[in-house]
Formats: C-alpha cells, sequence, structure tokens
C-alpha cells in the first residue's frame, strides 16, 4: 500500500473517531476534528480514485494490445 494513502487513512480514522467522540461533549471540537477527518477522508478518496484510473488504463491498454 502507498505509504501516502496508509497515511491519509490512519488520519481519517483518528480523527473520524476524535470527532464521534466529541460530538455531544463539546460542539466546537467536533466540529474541528470533522474538518481534519473530512480532509484526508477526500485524499484517500482521490488516491483510490488515481489507482482505479491506473488499473482501467493499463487493463485497457493489454487488451488493445491483445488484438
Amino acid at each position: 500500500m502507498d505509504h501516502k494513502l496508509k497515511y491519509h487513512m490512519e488520519k481519517a480514522n483518528l480523527y473520524g473517531m476524535l470527532a464521534n467522540y466529541y460530538e455531544h461533549i463539546d460542539p466546537a471540537k467536533h466540529i474541528h476534528y470533522y474538518k481534519k477527518h473530512f480532509y484526508h477522508e477526500q485524499k484517500v478518496v482521490k488516491y483510490h480514485k488515481m489507482g482505479r484510473k491506473r488499473i482501467e488504463s493499463s487493463y485497457s491498454s493489454h487488451m488493445c494490445d491483445e488484438y
């Protein structure tokens, strides 16, 4: 797994847990951690989409080679 992808997944998970913890205790902290969670979650989705495009493009170019 890509180092950056793993980093963003771990951070998204950590900040998601903290956001959930503070949801009813301290709304300001909840928002603070949720924003961090959302930032890292977006990075994970971006890496996922990039990886999927890479797989699809290599698959389609491989398929063209066979014909």
